[in-house]
């Protein structure tokens, strides 16, 4: 979703392109619109037509990552209604890329994207389709292998969530100053030990900000930390969240509700002496630059454990704010040491090395391109008559008649000459 304001998502086109780069590739991000993100380095989208559509050559389509792979209707949010989007743009990012694939007979490889909920067994035979067509399947954590149900003859493999890699797109080192300008700019001491805080609002689902914010106020005053509350999702409503909280942590209390830019909130994450929150990016990121993290799983969301599987630190999951501060402690008197298991570095290495395989073979799954084209085809027909795939067809002043239209048996000129 490269048209939100949304942290995690705006960084998977960035390491993508970090990574993609020694192959020589150049990474361009599509999302339901072209709008561009309100984060200054967040690299601007072309929308889903243009992805189909458009004649500039490429390689490849690239599928991820993030919570993707599902078929829910995305009229919910405001911006995608006023153009019908919302009802198939969630199901064109993967499906819809799956077609433009075929329709530019490039190859498709998944980077490693998460999947929420089941399928139906009608929607399977479609599924089954495109995961043939796709030259390299992956998904983040075994619950989404689970959901996604792939058949027998499709690998697909199971791989850490790409944005593990980001302290190698931008070191600790590279960070110091977007984090010292922020110090500046919301008026904390440069020598300040942070606390990064982050809030979704069902996580504090059955809490006042109130009682939430004094465990955290005490909680930071008791470890000689600064609480910094870091809003990484717009589109989750983070800031107006934060903002509610903001007045029970004391006047000292950082608030990053207007973030400068990407790399100023990864600086918090990486310069920060401890992270609590319910963002998994937040905790990927930080554990990423060997800052000390807890998780809150509240909701317990599958994404949560698998990562925490991928990089052996199934302790730093917490189930509640509570649970959360008392492990949160306990990570505070930790000594510095690595966050992340070699081996997830070693899996994404050979994450990457795949999907550039993929895309330097394009004819290999050409014809399985074709029969996926024509299956998504054959379904639409089925599900919406002929008319799905043709009211589009004829002359536009023969679709409706009007007041100024001619009789029946006087056709326009360019109907009779055919």
């Amino acid at each position: 979703m490269f048209d939100l304001d949304n942290y995690g998502d705006l960084l998977f086109p960035l390491v993508a392109q970090w990574r993609l780069a020694r192959f020589g590739y150049q990474v361009i991000p599509v999302a339901p619109s072209a709008r561009r993100p309100a984060i200054a380095d967040a690299l601007a989208p072309l929308d889903i037509r243009q992805m189909m559509l458009d004649e500039e050559p490429i390689v490849g389509i690239l599928v991820g990552g993030g919570y993707l792979i599902h078929a829910s209707s995305l009229d919910f949010m405001e911006r995608y209604q006023t153009d019908g989007a919302g009802a198939w743009s969630g199901v064109g990012l993967w499906l819809g890329a799956t077609l433009a694939g075929a329709l530019r007979d490039v190859p498709i490889a998944w980077n490693a994207p998460g999947v929420p909920h089941p399928f139906s067994s009608r929607q399977h035979s479609l599924i089954d389709t495109a995961l043939r067509a796709t030259d390299y399947a992956s998904v983040r954590d075994h619950g989404s292998a689970k959901l996604l149900a792939a058949p027998t003859d499709v690998n697909v493999r199971v791989v850490p969530d790409p944005i593990a890699d980001i302290a190698r797109l931008w070191s600790k080192e590279s960070l110091k100053a977007n984090y010292q300008q922020l110090l500046r700019r919301k008026g904390v001491p440069a020598d300040a030990r942070v606390l990064a805080i982050h809030v979704r609002n069902r996580s504090m689902r059955g809490l006042e900000p109130s009682a939430l914010g004094a465990m955290l106020k005490t909680f930071a005053e008791q470890h000689g930390l600064v609480p910094a509350l870091v809003a990484v999702g717009a589109s989750h409503d983070d800031p107006g969240t934060a903002r509610l909280l903001a007045p029970h942590l004391g006047p000292s209390a950082l608030l990053l509700d207007d973030p400068a830019s990407l790399r100023e909130i990864t600086s918090v994450f990486a310069h920060g002496a401890l992270y609590v929150g319910a963002s998994l990016h937040g905790y990927i990121v930080s554990a990423a630059y060997d800052t000390p993290g807890v998780l809150i799983g509240r909701p317990a969301y599958q994404k949560f454990s698998g990562f925490l599987e991928h990089s052996g630190r199934m302790q730093d999951l917490a189930h509640d704010w509570p649970g959360a501060l008392q492990l949160a402690a306990q990570r505070a008197r930790e000594a510095a040491a690595p966050r992340i298991a070699s081996s997830v570095f070693a899996a994404l290495d050979a994450h990457w090395q795949s999907i550039h395989e993929a895309f330097a073979a394009p004819a290999r799954l050409a014809a399985a391109r074709r029969d996926f084209a024509l299956a998504l085809l054959r379904f639409g027909i089925d599900s919406e008559g002929p008319g799905w795939a043709l009211r589009s067809f004829p002359t536009r002043a023969m679709r409706a008649p009007h007041a100024h239209s001619p009789a029946p048996n006087h056709q326009p000129k360019e109907t009779q000459d055919g």
